[in-house]
């Protein structure tokens, strides 16, 4: 109760014993004036005492109802403390598991780093030695610029040289270059490129030195090395534009490396979460003389949702069939191959044939404004080449990864 209800409750007996007081000579008239003015008082102060009373039951009762809303306060704190509990434990679960897979995944990758780098140890020295005595000429380009801006020139040995410092020193790096939609050409994915860089950062292109890799068995290990730059920009990505997805070209020699291609099988199945993000991509010739051993083990990872791509198309006999069978859901067209006719199947109906087998036509190349008016008459929807953009370096801010 307020201050004003005390107020107001004390006024009224008050009055009440007033009026007492006065009335009381009339009702008995033995009595004096004191007499009269004592039953007031007496009719006052039990009006204070039942407002003690009532002012008392009052209190307990706010009390007691205060007390059962605190208990019950309590009680809903209790079991949201409970709950919070719970939730961290769950959470710190999490985090734990969390921490073990991440750990897994850190081993694996650098088992694979491990194997990566005594290949390099071991090929490049081998070819240093099986190179010493030749003397072929080579060029360099400039980093950023055409494969035409040529630097001095070096011998073989020079370039293993290079090649093997390249690899121990960490100048491999990875460039991307778009595959965009068309018409609208904006990007969706990203095919991956190795450059090799020399102690002063002058770029070697693969048109350069691919052939003497491939000869000095080198370039199982770039193209090891390749996947592992993509698995690391992937890492770095995270959840981030989860449509992108990179192109890695996977040669011969890896597939037909027996150190590196079983483990490299074993750590994609352990990483599921990169057949998101990957394709694994392969010439019409590696895909032809594949061993039924590597098709099984391909088609291991297909089931576990990755995809793979084929291009360098020589024979104009696809099969899109088996390879749709294969898990193949991308192939790659060099815009000339298909504008001159070389394919069996008629350009508009080649985009028919790959969508029947649900495969996407990529068609690559495509240089000029010419090409691409051509090409968009048979209504493709991917195109690859210098017109949407030359590979440029994983880490350029312009990629936004």
């Amino acid at each position: 109760m307020t201050l004003l209800v005390h107020i107001f409750i004390a006024a009224t007996y008050a009055i009440i014993a007033f009026f007492a007081a006065i009335i009381s000579p009339d009702l008995w008239p033995s009595l004096n004036a004191t007499e009269s003015y004592m039953i007031g008082l007496l009719v006052f102060l039990l009006g204070v005492q039942i407002h003690c009373v009532v002012y008392w039951r009052f209190g307990r009762e706010d009390m007691r109802t205060r007390l059962l809303a605190l208990h019950q306060d309590y009680q809903v704190a209790v079991e949201k403390l409970e709950d919070v509990s719970h939730d961290m434990k769950l959470l710190q679960d999490r985090l734990e598991h969390a921490e073990q897979n991440q750990n897994t995944e850190v081993i694996s990758e650098m088992r694979v780093l491990q194997t990566l780098l005594n290949q390099v140890v071991e090929r490049s020295s081998q070819s240093l030695s099986s190179q010493h005595d030749k003397h072929s000429r080579s060029a360099f380009s400039m980093p950023g610029g055409s494969e035409g801006d040529v630097l001095p020139e070096h011998n073989d040995e020079e370039i293993l040289k290079i090649m093997h410092h390249a690899l121990e020193d960490n100048r491999v790096d990875l460039y991307l270059q778009p595959i965009v939609s068309l018409p609208s050409r904006k990007t969706i994915y990203y095919e991956a490129f190795s450059r090799v860089r020399d102690e002063d950062d002058n770029v070697i292109f693969p048109t350069q030195y691919l052939k003497l890799a491939e000869d000095s068995g080198l370039v199982g290990t770039l193209d090891n090395l390749l996947l592992f730059r993509c698995i690391q920009v992937i890492r770095r990505l995270g959840p981030r534009k989860p449509d992108i997805r990179f192109f890695c070209n996977i040669s011969s020699v890896s597939l037909n490396d027996k150190e590196f291609f079983p483990q490299f099988i074993d750590f994609m199945l352990d990483n599921q979460e990169l057949a998101e993000r990957l394709v694994f991509e392969f010439a019409q010739q590696d895909v032809v003389r594949m061993s039924p051993e590597i098709q099984r083990s391909l088609s291991n990872l297909g089931r576990r949702g990755f995809r793979f791509s084929m291009d360098r198309i020589i024979d104009p006999g696809l099969g899109l069939a088996d390879l749709a069978t294969r898990y193949f859901r991308y192939i790659k067209l060099g815009a000339s191959f298909m504008l001159d006719g070389a394919s069996e199947i008629h350009p508009e109906d080649m985009k028919e044939a790959c969508s029947r087998y649900d495969i996407d036509l990529i068609i690559e190349k495509i240089e000029d404004e010419e090409m691409i008016l051509e090409i968009l008459d048979y209504e493709i929807d991917y195109g690859q080449g210098y017109l949407f953009g030359e590979p440029r370096l994983s880490s350029d801010a312009a990629l936004g990864l």
